[in-house]
């Protein structure tokens, strides 16, 4: 069997595991992009691909990574059957399937030498020799190419992302101004003896200080707190984008059914944007799957159906405010990692997702967050900095008694209004839960939800590690 088509199958069995978590209410606009069971559908017509797929689901005795047997037996019969539409809403997996997959990860990790996930590119080393250097914006390098980010995997799929060619302009200034905000975030020394980065003749050692330094100068700076659909795939077949979304039972029961709402994952960050005579640059800020909470250049363009919805904008003093938090979050964290180098996956999901960095920011923002889902573990947030203060305040929903929270929930979805969101069944089932819960009719189940909460994220997590390690290994 060739690697490329041991690609495909590696990486849509990871897909489908992730649509194995729920009963998800799928209903994709095909004139934008196609759902998977579709995908599997059409390329099951292909014999090199079922050949593929069989070995990958049974025949290897290696393979089936993160599936348990009854998992893989279940799933075979899906495909094999061509039930291919049960792909969209079949049950999860027992909670011994995913005892048996985290331990099976963790082993991995410990036991590994060459599938660490590579440090970001904003990531610079933590010397602590006294450096005093100019910005060095306009940066030197070159644009990346429109197919960089993007691998053939045969079969007409393709993964990863597109560029964008507005943010590709900008790439150079935004690696650079990335990579000065997180080496002056991590070098927290209170003498002279540090790093400074000299702007207008003046040295600045502090990421608030650099960015108020550029206003003086006439750029503007706007910060954007940012949701999203978190897209684990990054699919794309026969040019058209791939719905792969993971779905979250979060123990709502939508009224006037037997049914849990689901809801996709989701994804935030608070988005960096400089504008003016010198630098022109645009960022994002959040904790990633590779492990790090850092500021990151910005070139890729989301696919369409992840959408976007700006929660809150930050100018002004606001602005430097939210630069200086993002700031000491970097630092905290880097501290927390230093101290518990035993937490797998960089610490991801034990030191929360994506979200919950960005909640900090909008509790301290706006004094409460309407981010979910939460999963930091505040056993390591123990100390009296700032950040840790803010991570014990948190609401968090991974404990077995969280109870699911409407209002943060709804918050999370990525559209101004929900009227505005393209999958007609979760837009009906997110309108039913928002007016139950107005008129204080909305039902909960038990624990349920919490509970599945934390096996759909662990899923999340290790399909999307897996699916970054395979990139690795092709030179990606």
């Amino acid at each position: 069997m060739s690697s490329a088509p041991h690609r495909v199958v590696v990486l849509l069995t990871l897909l489908l595991t992730g649509m194995l978590m729920c009963r998800a209410p799928l209903s994709a606009n095909e004139a934008s992009w196609l759902p998977v069971s579709q995908v599997m559908s059409e390329l099951s017509q292909n014999p090199d691909f079922v050949e593929a797929l069989y070995t990958r689901l049974g025949r290897n005795p290696k393979a089936g990574g993160i599936l348990g047997p009854d998992e893989i037996k279940r799933l075979r019969e899906l495909i094999l059957g061509k039930n291919f539409e049960a792909l969209d809403r079949f049950p999860g997996m027992t909670v011994t399937g995913m005892g048996r997959a985290v331990r099976l990860a963790a082993a991995a990790m410990d036991k590994s030498t060459d599938t660490a996930i590579p440090q970001p590119d904003a990531v610079e080393g933590t010397d602590r020799a006294p450096i005093e250097e100019e910005l060095g914006i306009p940066a030197a390098g070159r644009s990346p190419a429109p197919d960089a980010y993007l691998r053939s995997l045969g079969f007409g799929l393709e993964v990863g992302d597109r560029i964008d060619p507005e943010l590709a302009g900008r790439y150079a200034d935004s690696l650079r101004l990335a990579e000065v905000l997180n080496r002056l975030s991590l070098d927290s020394r209170d003498d002279a003896s540090g790093y400074h980065v000299v702007i207008g003749g003046q040295p600045v050692d502090t990421p608030s200080a650099l960015m108020n330094a550029l206003t003086e100068a006439g750029h503007d700076l706007e910060v954007r707190d940012s949701r999203y659909f978190a897209n684990f795939g990054d699919l794309i077949y026969q040019g058209r984008d791939v719905l792969t979304p993971f779905w979250i039972d979060t123990g709502i029961t939508v009224p006037g059914t037997d049914r849990l709402l689901l809801v996709p994952v989701s994804h935030s960050q608070h988005e960096f944007i400089v504008r003016g005579p010198v630098v022109n640059a645009a960022l994002s800020f959040y904790f990633g799957i590779d492990g790090e909470a850092v500021f990151r250049p910005s070139v890729t363009r989301d696919q369409a159906w992840v959408m976007g919805h700006v929660a809150h904008r930050y100018q002004g003093a606001e602005a430097l405010e939210v630069t200086r938090l993002a700031s000491g979050i970097v630092r905290a964290y880097s501290m927390i990692k230093q101290h518990h180098p035993e937490l797998p996956f960089g610490g991801y999901y034990a030191l929360g997702v994506c979200n919950d960095v960005n909640a900090m920011i909008e509790l301290k923002m706006q004094g409460e967050t309407s981010l979910f889902p939460l999963t930091l573990d505040p056993q390591f947030f123990a100390g009296d900095g700032e950040v840790e203060r803010l991570a014990r305040r948190l609401p968090l929903d991974n404990g077995r008694d969280a109870k699911p929270d409407p209002r943060r929930i709804l918050g999370s979805i990525p559209v101004a209004e929900l009227s505005m969101l393209p999958l007609p069944l979760l837009r009906q089932d997110l309108e039913e839960v928002r007016a139950a819960w107005g008129n204080g009719s909305l039902a909960f189940s038990s624990s349920r939800g919490a509970l599945i909460w934390v096996l759909t994220a662990i899923a999340c997590l290790l399909a999307f590690l897996l699916l970054v390690r395979s990139r690795q290994a092709s030179g990606k």
